[in-house]
Order: C-alpha cells, then structure tokens, then sequence
C-alpha cells in the first residue's frame, strides 16, 4: 500500500481505539474516520488529544436516517478499502451490512470484529438478536480482522468447524488507549480493577480472594471502580473488607489515567475474555495485570514478563498471585518494565497499521 491509498474506516464505538488507529494509518494512506465526533470528544475532554492532521473525521450519529448520508461519504471519497469496527446494536449492524455490500463491487472491505464469540451473560443474548445480521456482513467483509490466536480460533471454531477453513481472518492487536505521563508507583501494593462490571468479569473470584488475603493479613488495597450488574450486586460486599474502596458510576477519561497510576497492577479476573482494552490502558501506563488466562489475554500477558496469569475460577491461585506480589516489590517493578516494553513494542499503533496495511 502508498501513499495514495484511500481508507474509510467506520467506527460505531470504540472511539479512542479507532482514532489512534486512523491516525497511524494515516502516515502511509489517506484516511476518512466516520465516528460520533461527540463521544471522540468526551473521551479526550479532560485529556490532551493527539493531533491526526491526516485525518479527515465525519461525525456521524448512527441513526436510520443517516445511512443515505454515510454512503454519499464513502462514495465520494472513493476508497480502496471500506473497513468497519463491527457494531453493537441492530440498526448499526444492519448499516455495517448495507455500505459493506454496496462498496465491495470497487473497493476491499474489511471489518475488525472485537469479540468473536459473545461473553457470556447480557453480551450474548444481545449476540444471539444480532447473529442474522452479523453473520451477514461478516460474509461480504473480504478480510476479517481479530485480536489474537486464540480469538481467531474460537471464531473458527464457532463459525467454520473442520474441515472447513477461512483465510480471511487475520490477527492484529488492541493497541494502547488511556495512556498518561509516566507516574512513579506507589510504595505500598495497590491494585485496581476497572470498567463495567458483568457476570463474566469475575468479580465473585475476586471477591473471595479478598477475603482470604484480608483474613491472612496480606497488605494489599484494592480499589474497584466502575458500574454494572456485577458491582451492584457484590459492591457492599467488597466495602464491608477494610483494605477495600468502591468507587460507584461514571468515570472520566483523566481519572482513570490517574487512578492506573495510582496503583501498581490491574486485576482482571475474568471467567471469559476476547481481547481487553483494560490490558492496553494499563500497559500504556507502565502498570502490568493479574489475569486469567483465557481468550486473548494470553496473546499480551507474558506470565513473569509483563504480568501474573492463573487459570480462571481459581480462588487460590489468585490469592497465592497477589499475596506474592505484595511481597515481593522487585518483582512488581521488573513486571511494570515489562508492561511498558509490550505498550511500546507489540502494542504500538503504527506497528499494528502497518500490519493492517499489508493484510488489505
């Protein structure tokens, strides 16, 4: 691909993902972002955003109405390749399946697909309504983009059992997000767990470690901040522990950054995974993360390298990982340095869209 390449990129969410993504593609093509401007704007409203002079943005709000709109865009810029982050939600899949059949006729088109199977729990039963249209427009997409090995196969395992294959699915990686100036860690252990809290994300795991390690008198504090289903239900739980703080609802872009460096390490607990943007924030932030080793998670988590991984469900092995670490603060440093050596090796912008250009 040179320099006159021309991509369209259209992003229904995931819109710091997607705009860093534009933005090193646009070294080497021209690049039109079609995304919710707004939302692009709340993420970066409390944080510096970086400049994307090559990148042309146009706001869309990803209503019925608008479609007409969106292919006249397309249209008129005429790319070489169309290529979607896949959609939540029917009216934005069906608006993914109508553009991507109607620009395949004079350009590639590409989608990347976040989770190739649905976690379990909400996430699938919204999976299951959508399953028609997605299967649909992930047929018209010439090349089909997912977050590790592991994903691809499950993907694979889930759409094309043996004997059948599909060469279209190539493999690329969640880049940094959220990333801070450098902030030195804590001196005491401190761990944090973010985001919106559903049933797969483990929280009862997580929990009753926490007792075990409050109950052994480890020295760990843990903060856990977010919404969701998971943290209404066990929220009181986790602050009845005295080394625990809950921090309930919305929170800002900025704040996060700080809070990732407050803490030494995340802790992803997760009972399923597919890839984890809490993974690339953390990274981004020299913090690495205790996770289970399922889905994705084991494409960017080195255990011993750039983080801890114990097998999902497994109250003693999250508790003996944490309890370690909390005594070992050697090993929480040479864990950070290698979370900051995969943000700025693997999980680089401008590596993964120079492995995009070369796929398209």
């Amino acid at each position: 691909m040179n320099d006159t390449q021309r991509i369209v990129m259209v992003a229904p969410h995931f819109e710091e993902y997607a705009f860093l993504l534009a933005r090193a593609l646009a070294r080497r093509a021209k690049v039109l972002l079609v995304i919710d401007t707004a939302r692009l704007g709340a993420d970066f409203a409390d944080r510096p955003q970086p400049d994307a002079p090559c990148v042309t943005l146009r706001h869309c709000d990803f209503r019925p109405a608008e479609l007409p709109g969106l292919m006249q865009a397309i249209a008129r810029f005429r790319p070489d390749v169309l290529h979607w982050q896949e959609p939540s939600g029917l009216v934005k899949a069906v608006m993914a399946a109508v553009t991507l059949v109607a620009a395949r006729p004079f350009c590639r088109t590409a989608m990347t697909i976040h989770d190739a199977v649905p976690h379990s729990g909400r996430d699938a039963k919204i999976a299951a309504r959508l399953a028609p249209v997605r299967r649909f427009a992930r047929a018209r997409a010439q090349v089909l983009f997912v977050h590790g090995g592991l994903c691809r196969a499950q993907y694979l395992a889930e759409y094309l059992p043996p004997p059948h294959r599909d060469n279209r699915v190539q493999l690329t990686v969640h880049g940094t997000i959220l990333a801070g100036p450098p902030v030195p860690p804590p001196t005491d252990f401190r761990v944090l767990m973010f985001g919106r809290m559903e049933a797969y994300k483990g929280l009862d795991v997580l929990l009753a470690a926490m007792r075990r390690l409050v109950a052994d008198g480890v020295p760990i504090a843990l903060e856990l901040a977010g919404s969701g289903p998971e943290l209404d239900r066990l929220g009181d739980d986790f602050a009845a522990l005295p080394q625990v703080t809950v921090r309930r609802g919305y929170i800002t872009s900025a704040d996060l950054v700080e809070r990732i460096g407050a803490a030494d390490c995340l802790v992803l607990p997760y009972h399923s995974a597919t890839q984890s943007g809490v993974l690339a924030a953390a990274m981004a932030n020299g913090r690495f993360a205790v996770a289970s080793a399922v889905g994705g998670i084991p494409d960017t988590v080195q255990d011993g390298v750039n983080g801890l991984l114990v097998p999902p469900g497994d109250v003693d092995a999250l508790a003996g990982a944490l309890a370690r670490l909390a005594g070992d603060s050697q090993l929480r440093r040479t864990l950070q340095a290698g979370a900051a050596r995969t943000a700025a090796e693997q999980l680089d912008w401008n590596v993964i869209a120079d492995d995009l250009l070369a796929h398209y």
